[in-house]
């Protein structure tokens, strides 16, 4: 009796010892997106954001099946991966993925949909990289993928992601006029609720972020645009991947939420994130660029 009373006390202890782990790694990846300055020595020699559609699920959905693959050129002392799908404007979901002392990140995830639609997604590939006791750099870089899915009573299941056919125009004009013109009234909005000024900026739609990979910001230099870029997504991973919080102090789960509006100050002192939770409720991400 002793001794199974010793052996339930340890595995308690070891089933405690690896909560307290588990909660310890989460944490840590929780705040993993930190930007610092970037080393021009460590590169990303693959990265990938892929939208394939895979078959019907039943005669109402399907299936889009969501990847993200990444790879660095050495192992480095943390590794994430963000990604964030969009359909016809609205978050659809997240995957989020990290590990230490890797080069390497794959990520997939299949999605069910269900009528036509326009989905994009968008991710950020991160690299933490620890050079000494004291030196600490990052890498970076962002791609995307978009996909037209259309599921229509008047023809089989297919899918494109550049229009080619006369058909594909079509469907392809439908479906950006309708998520363009549902963001539009929500970036309005948003715009008239904070009373922004809204000529004194410049504007970005998230997705429109991976043009400035290799290209600089308006006219600013590329090392200014890497770290404006690497600061931002270190405030969305931290205050809308991970809910959004709003004027109240509640956070929110994204999930629904509008593709958001990057408002970049032409004096480049600062830049808002503006987007309206699945509820309609406005919130707002203020940075100030250094």
């Amino acid at each position: 009796m002793k001794r199974i009373t010793i052996y339930i006390v340890i595995l308690a202890a070891s089933l405690t010892a690896l909560w307290l782990f588990l909660e310890t790694k989460t944490e840590t990846a929780r705040e993993s997106i930190i930007f610092f300055p970037i080393d021009k020595d460590t590169k990303f020699k693959e990265a990938s954001t892929t939208l394939t559609l895979l078959d019907k699920k039943d005669d109402n959905e399907y299936i889009v099946e969501w990847g993200i693959t990444s790879s660095l050129e050495t192992p480095v002392y943390l590794r994430q991966d963000v990604s964030l799908l969009y359909s016809n404007g609205q978050l659809k979901g997240i995957q989020s993925e990290w590990d230490e002392n890797i080069s390497n990140l794959t990520q997939h995830e299949k999605v069910v949909g269900e009528d036509s639609s326009h989905y994009q997604s968008i991710t950020f590939h991160y690299g933490e990289i620890h050079k000494g006791a004291e030196q600490i750099f990052s890498a970076q870089t962002m791609t995307r993928d978009e996909l037209y899915v259309i599921d229509s009573p008047f023809s089989a299941l297919y899918s494109f992601r550049v229009a080619k056919s006369n058909e594909e125009i079509e469907w392809k004009q439908v479906l950006d006029h309708a998520t363009l013109q549902q963001l539009k009234y929500s970036w309005k909005r948003l715009v008239d609720y904070y009373q922004i000024p809204i000529n004194s900026y410049h504007l970005i739609p998230l997705y429109n972020l991976t043009n400035y990979n290799n290209k600089p910001l308006f006219n600013l230099s590329q090392a200014k645009t890497n770290k404006i870029l690497g600061q931002l997504w270190e405030g969305l991973y931290k205050q809308y991947v991970l809910g959004i919080t709003l004027t109240n102090g509640k956070t929110v789960d994204p999930i629904g939420s509008t593709m958001p509006l990057i408002l970049v100050s032409k004096d480049f002192t600062h830049l808002f994130v503006l987007t309206e939770t699945i509820d309609g409720q406005p919130a707002q991400l203020i940075q100030h660029i250094n």
